[in-house]
């Protein structure tokens, strides 16, 4: 458990060396992960909401790492206690429905729930983040270069790759890409444009090769008059 809380401790801090929305810090993150997970030793109970839990969880800490003080608890101690937080809270929020459920029937009440509590739970957060990483290996390896040789207004450092792997998860803004090619003001509106009509197309193919998403639905013929 010592050699565990020296490695999660050295890849913190080694992702905080990295710009947060750096490719970087993302494969370091990625590292955090598979140690933790790997090691069976973050809380786990049975609960039905304990995945949503879970990967919020993860969110959270990923997005917040500089809130992370290693001279107050381990890294595991750390996630065990945001894991537990955020339990506690769908705990209330079941005790609530619940409650409100007795109510409405006492009362005679039909209303539906929510619509977010009849929404189907959001993925396993464990496939959720095997399907993030052999997306953004295969974006940075680019086998057969396409993501590269497609750029935005024939700017090379404004390619498909680079875009993509920006809006990978956690994805920089708009507004920050826009900065980094120091595009104008007409360019900067256009680029999340050129960015769906062009890069999502690829991406999508990749999800559908690998089995993430449904088959592309091909477009219909357009009639002749």
């Amino acid at each position: 458990m010592d050699d565990l809380n020296a490695t999660l401790k050295q890849l913190v801090a080694q992702a905080l060396e990295y710009p947060p929305q750096s490719n970087e810090r993302r494969q370091t993150l990625y590292r955090i992960y598979q140690q933790v997970t790997r090691s069976g030793k973050l809380w786990c109970d049975r609960q039905p909401y304990y995945n949503d839990a879970l990967q919020e969880m993860w969110e959270y800490c990923c997005h917040h790492l500089e809130d992370y003080d290693p001279t107050v608890k381990q890294v595991i101690t750390w996630l065990d206690d945001e894991l537990k937080r955020r339990l506690s809270r769908y705990r209330y929020a079941q005790q609530r429905s619940a409650t409100k459920h007795v109510q409405d029937v006492e009362g005679g009440s039909t209303t539906l729930p929510p619509l977010a509590e009849r929404l189907p739970a959001p993925p396993d957060a464990q496939a959720s983040l095997a399907i993030w990483q052999q997306t953004l290996e295969w974006v940075q390896t680019d086998p057969d270069h396409r993501l590269r040789k497609l750029c935005f207004r024939k700017r090379p450092e404004g390619n498909c790759q680079r875009l993509c792997q920006r809006r990978l998860p956690p994805e920089a803004t708009w507004g920050e890409i826009a900065a980094e090619l120091e595009l104008n003001a007409a360019e900067a509106k256009d680029l999340p444009k050129w960015y769906c009509r062009r890069c999502i197309p690829i991406l999508r193919e990749f999800g559908v090769a690998q089995g993430f998403l449904d088959t592309v639905k091909k477009s219909q013929p357009r009639r002749t008059p």
